[in-house]
């Protein structure tokens, strides 16, 4: 329930008038402050709930109350007997001057509790507001004469009016009929409330309503309203829309046929209850074949251990359709009762082999060196931190030896040329290792547990011998050759970027000897291998 502090404000009253009004208890639910100023301010008339005022006023009531919060109570005091201002009717309470003894108090209750009702009713208000307006059935409040005093958010859906334009209207104009157009169709709304006004009691009717929707088929129920004389004073009536509901199975159908994807409903059973074309389409089967089937050992039987659960807990199947391979995404949801009790399942199967391509091919891109087609620097650092682990690492970093003179001598194009041979002689030399690309003429092999470092100088020797017959070869790039920087650590605790470095320490002493031969971190002697 709410609770409200009421500011009152008293200006020009004296002390014995604020300390009559603080004797007076609060009301339930409600509390106040009072305060008294000598003199009137917009300030403190723009913060009040209830004004007093115990002071001659030069303004017109209707200026005051412009400054006052809205729904203010304003209160004049005044000696009757020296007559009444000329718009000291406009007030919403008249305290006459001098008080007696507990007048002032008595009026004040009554101001307090004038206050409360209204407050009372619009809650209560609303409250009614709230409570028809979260109901998605049709609700109305009509008079004796017909008229509709209160409706709904789902009645002004339903006949596309508001409810200002709806409230005090009769049925032909919110249900935009003509009176012959009633007469002469099977519409029983006017009738069923003249029953209900006349037997004093609830009644459930079938009605047909033409609506902004079209014609529609409405379950009513129609309630008498009395007031305390027990007098019938009104209607209410809440409406469920049924039509929906007896067109269900047709309506079914023709979603179900019209989806773009395969549908399968199986029952509480756990037999198949219906499908759609394109789930047939799918699976080249007839209705006849897999209506009333157990739906779980269809499931076995055709799709066996082709089903995998993706890392967001969907699953996907992969069959064969027209000679070609087609993923199905398979959703499951729960059909559930009005009493929340399962009935049964409803699948679908979407095609999403298309999706799944596009997704593996940006997957790809985003990892993947766009000219050599090696992996990435960015991928490089995910692969080896999720593949790492506790085993021993090895970093193999190569450079190409003056790769900057074949791009100035014969152009970008060439250089390129360059790298794609390359990426393709580490291939060679590694196919069981992992190779990326980091940038410029920088290359990287990720070595990861079984990578002893005399068998990685071996194969580093020999990578190398490779390089310089395949550049020899090639007019363009005779001049190439290639140094490498070998680092190597089984201690899972050294990071990416120290083992890297290290590799990089080691590049650097080949480059300052001469080139074309590689070093391991920490730093040795070592030539080539003859």
């Amino acid at each position: 329930m709410y609770h409200y502090c009421l500011k009152i404000h008293i200006y020009g009253g004296d002390a014995a008038l604020e300390s009559e009004l603080n004797a007076v208890a609060p009301l339930e639910r409600f509390e106040h402050e009072i305060r008294t100023f000598g003199h009137i301010t917009v300030e403190s008339l723009a913060e009040c709930d209830v004004a007093v005022f115990d002071l001659p006023v030069e303004r017109p009531c209707r200026e005051l109350r412009g400054i006052c919060k809205k729904g203010a109570e304003l209160v004049f005091c005044t000696d009757l007997r020296e007559g009444l201002s000329e718009w000291a009717a406009d007030f919403d309470d008249i305290w006459q001057r001098p008080f007696t003894p507990g007048m002032a108090a008595f009026r004040f209750r009554r101001l307090l509790e004038r206050i409360k009702l209204k407050k009372d009713k619009r809650f209560v208000s609303n409250c009614l507001d709230a409570a028809i307006d979260s109901v998605p059935d049709l609700i109305w409040f009509k008079d004796v004469r017909g008229a509709h005093l209160k409706v709904n958010n789902a009645f002004c859906s339903a006949v596309g009016k508001t409810k200002n334009d709806v409230q005090g209207r009769g049925h032909y104009y919110i249900w935009d009929l003509k009176q012959e157009e009633y007469e002469q169709g099977e519409y029983v709304c006017l009738e069923t409330e003249e029953i209900v006004l006349r037997e004093k009691k609830t009644r459930a009717f079938d009605e047909k309503v033409k609506s902004k929707h079209g014609l529609r088929q409405f379950k009513t129920y129609k309630s008498p309203i009395f007031d305390e004389d027990h007098q019938v004073v009104g209607t209410v009536g809440i409406a469920h829309d049924v039509t929906d509901l007896k067109n269900m199975l047709t309506e079914l159908e023709i979603v179900l046929g019209s989806m773009p994807f395969g549908i399968l409903i199986k029952d509480s059973d756990g037999s198949v209850a219906s499908v759609n074309e394109k789930f047939l389409h799918y699976f080249g089967l007839e209705e006849g074949q897999i209506l009333g089937r157990n739906y779980d050992v269809w499931k076995h039987d055709t799709l066996g251990g082709n089903m995998q659960i993706t890392e967001d807990g969907a699953a996907e199947a992969c069959i064969g359709i027209n000679g070609s391979n087609m993923i199905l995404a398979i959703q499951r949801e729960e059909i559930r009762d009005i009493f929340d009790n399962q009935v049964g399942e409803l699948y679908t199967y979407r095609d999403v082999t298309t999706e799944r391509m596009l997704e593996a091919q940006v997957l790809h891109d985003s990892n993947t060196d766009f000219l050599t087609g090696l992996h990435n620097r960015r991928y490089f650092y995910e692969y080896v931190n999720k593949n790492r682990g506790q085993k021993s690492l090895c970093f193999i970093y190569i450079d190409l030896d003056n790769f900057k003179k074949v791009n100035d001598t014969h152009g970008h194009q060439a250089g390129d040329e360059a790298l794609v041979v390359t990426a393709d002689i580490l291939r060679s030399n590694f196919p069981d290792a992992f190779i990326a690309r980091l940038g410029g003429d920088e290359f990287i092999i990720s070595l990861i547990g079984d990578c002893e470092i005399a068998a990685v100088e071996k194969r580093a020797g020999s990578l190398l011998r490779n390089m310089n017959e395949s550049f020899s070869r090639h007019p363009l790039f005779n001049i190439l050759s290639g140094s490498i920087g070998i680092a190597r650590t089984e201690n899972p605790s050294v990071d990416i970027d120290t083992l890297l470095r290290q590799s990089d320490i080691a590049l650097y002493e080949v480059k300052r000897g001469g080139r074309a031969d590689y070093r391991v971190f920490p730093l040795k002697c070592s030539s080539m291998p003859g």
